[in-house]
């Protein structure tokens, strides 16, 4: 895309906020995002949202909090929301919509929604993602039923808990999502699509928004994990498809009877006692202690310890991984752009590693500062990044290195991470946040760096504890620029 829109009408004029800061608001509810980020506009302060939820388990003060910045937001706002972003669906982004439901319906007039163009029922590649999706998590479901009838509990409930996490089980992501989408009517919807023109709010004419994901690119999309060398802390996944294929192949079966190989490669058990290569090499006559009774009387050896049948069932905890994984390559991805400075904020939803690689071929003309024609790319917006909304709670495969943080080289960076660690444990995901990553975060932003999870963070104890690789000066121009409250961050941005 070449071209600029501008939905303003009468073009860009003078904001008569000129001067006033930017503020972005990261709630501490837990393990989940939510944002409230407030923009300097012609006619007053311009407010946006981005996510509401905490991740399904949250102690029933996590969920206070959530409906706690649910009405703060109300109160800062006045109830004006100009702009709802929803970057994905998953609960631990929307769960806000149906747990402060009626807060949000009776305090909240959102005047228009954006989400990706993955949303979009009359897109063939969407379409087919959501088919793959729902047949992936109708398989899912078969398997958390078989593991539970041989009595694998904890690992059905391990995966029942991932299917829970994205709303494969009670439907209740898609509920809160569906309400959420619905907050300013069908009229105000947009589906973002990557690479369009960059575009100008009414009221907003200092500032161009930029969609860089998800990318309509179906390798990219699929591309979850990134590859040797491109992130910090690199995880390996293993492959799900032959799961996934005997899953499917059983699916007007009965749960007893699924089995993990088509049955040309089948050879049942009680045939197989029969045949002279299996009764030579694997039954026979017994040879020590273990003994298992036919009906022909005949004492065989014990082969029990060789079955199969179930072990296969393992790959279902890998495979709901994966779908979550998938879900999140279809984040929405903003790059907001003051127009003055030229400074960027990049607000990537839980984007992993196809949707950031894709950025990087994103071409944009627009005007700068001075009313110019300038080619802009992604890396360009990379660049520029002066924020950056850590992707996925700080996750290996959401933040990519050579092509994403290192390109974020412009001085001054500050980093946030919705991050709850304890959380994180709890649903046995150990690196969230990935060590590399904060360490080399903190590295990069000269430890200008805020998680939720920062129990001791108060303004008073920031203040005190400048970095080794930060100047008192710059430190100091930092934390002064940062309030903290129990139920959240707010960085002034100026």
């Amino acid at each position: 895309m070449t071209s600029e829109t501008t939905t303003a009408s009468g073009g860009a004029q003078a904001a008569s906020a000129a001067g006033a800061p930017i503020r972005i608001r990261m709630y501490r509810q837990g393990l989940g995002d939510c944002f409230l980020v407030t923009l300097p506009g012609e006619n007053g302060s311009f407010y946006m949202v981005i996510d509401c939820g905490v991740v399904l388990g949250t102690d029933v003060d996590g969920i206070q909090k959530l409906k706690d910045a649910v009405d703060d937001i109300a109160k800062i706002t006045e109830g004006k929301i100009d702009l709802l972003v929803l970057t994905h669906e998953h609960y631990d982004h929307v769960s806000g919509f149906m747990q402060a439901k009626d807060t949000i319906k009776e305090k909240w007039k959102v005047s228009q929604v954006w989400t990706a163009w993955t949303e979009d029922l009359k897109d063939p590649l969407a379409n087919k993602l959501r088919a793959e999706r729902q047949k992936a998590e109708e398989a899912l479901r078969m398997a958390v039923n078989r593991l539970n009838e041989i009595k694998a509990t904890d690992q059905a409930n391990r995966v029942s808990s991932l299917l829970d996490f994205f709303g494969a089980t009670s439907g209740e992501t898609a509920r809160a999502f569906a309400c959420a989408k619905e907050l300013a009517g069908k009229k105000n919807l947009r589906l973002c699509q990557p690479g369009e023109p960059p575009i100008i709010l009414p009221g907003l004419p200092k500032f161009r928004f930029y969609v860089l994901g998800p990318p309509k690119d179906e390798k990219l999309l699929r591309k979850s994990n990134p590859g040797k060398g491109e992130a910090y802390g690199f995880d390996v996944s293993a492959s799900n498809e032959m799961f996934l294929n005997a899953l499917s192949r059983n699916a007007s079966a009965t749960d007893a009877t699924l089995d993990p190989f088509e049955s040309r490669f089948q050879i049942p058990l009680n045939r197989a006692r029969r045949l002279p290569f299996f009764d030579r090499h694997y039954f026979g006559d017994l040879q020590d202690g273990s003994v298992t009774e036919h009906k022909t009387g005949k004492a065989l050896r014990d082969q029990s310890w060789r079955r199969v049948d179930d072990a296969w069932l393992d790959t279902s905890e890998t495979l709901a991984l994966a779908l979550d994984s998938a879900t999140n390559n279809t984040s929405l991805v903003l790059a907001l752009e003051n127009i003055d400075t030229g400074e960027v904020l990049l607000f990537p939803g839980d984007a992993q590693a196809g949707n950031w690689l894709s950025w990087q071929d994103l071409k944009w003309t627009a005007k700068d500062a001075q009313g110019k024609d300038a080619v802009t790319t992604g890396s360009d917006l990379l660049a520029r990044t002066i924020f950056y909304k850590v992707g996925h709670h700080g996750s290996h495969n959401a933040t990519l290195s050579q092509k994403g943080l290192e390109l974020m080289t412009k001085p001054g960076l500050i980093a946030m991470i919705p991050v709850d660690h304890a959380m994180a444990l709890k649903k046995r995901w150990g690196k969230m946040p990935m060590p590399d990553l904060v360490e080399r975060l903190n590295a990069r932003a000269d430890g200008r760096v805020l998680r939720v999870d920062d129990s001791a963070a108060t303004t008073v104890q920031l203040k005190g504890a400048c970095p080794a690789n930060s100047s008192a000066e710059d430190w100091t121009a930092f934390t002064d620029n940062v309030a903290v409250t129990e139920l959240y961050f707010e960085l002034s941005i100026r």
